[in-house]
């Protein structure tokens, strides 16, 4: 009999469900219905982005050493950038193929498992992380290789959601993002802020192929339309508003915990 050599090493797919609506509802289900007897290791995680804002440290831990990985999900782009949340900026991504359900059909999703599966077999196994705290993860994504620091997006935002800290803009805190609301990255001018979920695609979709002169175009249309003739005043009085926005709150915060310590109604 014939022996047929088997490569060494595992295969693990790991498969973003996606909480939101920026993938085919229909190809998600039959990509989860057929990985669900491939023969070998499979991740679903139930929304990376709201993993990575909530669970990142169980992202870090995915990748072995002596495993050949695939990712399916959204752009790679967006991917790269919120696994990169749990491994560091600085560190290398470890290398996987790739699958971008946004730009495929079922038919070619299957042949490239079926490929990447090709002479390999073991215990099918699945493993699943699960954020469930019903909160929808639409926040920013900071593409850093073409981010300026220039802080029109942390001026812009009226929530808070952006900080400065040495130079960098960062994302502090992303649960304060009103969801569908992409505004911020209609107006930075580096075209450098991702929402992964963003219906409409383009750069602020999370593509990888970037028309900039498009984008250019665009910018300028959404920022006359956003701020007017005078852009630095227009970002002044909206930082000025978030001020006030964040105080506001803060002191509702304050007499909420007031009136809880209290242990009975809000007293005046």
């Amino acid at each position: 009999m014939e022996n047929k050599s088997v490569p060494t090493g595992g295969r693990h797919i790991i498969f973003c469900r996606c909480g939101g609506e920026r993938i085919d509802g229909a190809l998600l289900r039959d990509v989860d219905e057929y990985l669900g007897s491939v023969p070998a290791k499979v991740t679903r995680l139930s929304d990376l982005c709201g993993i990575a804002a909530k669970r990142k440290d169980e992202l870090n831990g995915l990748f072995t050493e002596g495993t050949r990985n695939m990712l399916i999900g959204c752009h790679r782009r967006s991917m790269d950038i919120l696994f990169r949340k749990s491994y560091g900026e600085a560190s290398p991504l470890p290398e996987f193929i790739h699958i971008d359900l946004i730009d495929s059909s079922f038919k070619d999703v299957a042949g490239k498992i079926d490929e990447f599966l090709a002479d390999f077999s073991e215990k099918h196994n699945l493993v699943e992380i699960v954020e469930e705290s019903g909160w929808p993860s639409w926040y920013p994504l900071i593409d850093y290789s073409r981010c300026t620091s220039c802080g029109q997006c942390a001026d812009f935002c009226l929530f808070g959601v952006y900080s400065k800290e040495e130079g960098r803009i960062l994302v502090t805190d992303p649960e304060a993002c009103k969801n569908n609301c992409p505004a911020c990255a209609r107006i930075c001018p580096a075209t450098a802020i991702i929402f992964p979920k963003y219906r409409h695609g383009g750069a602020i979709g999370g593509s990888d192929m970037i028309d900039e002169k498009a984008e250019h175009q665009r910018q300028a249309q959404d920022i006359e339309e956003f701020l007017g003739d005078d852009i630095y005043k227009a970002l002044q009085r909206r930082k000025l508003k978030r001020q006030s926005i964040i105080r506001d709150e803060a002191m509702k915060k304050a007499l909420s915990e007031r009136d809880k310590a209290r242990g009975g109604s809000p007293i005046n």
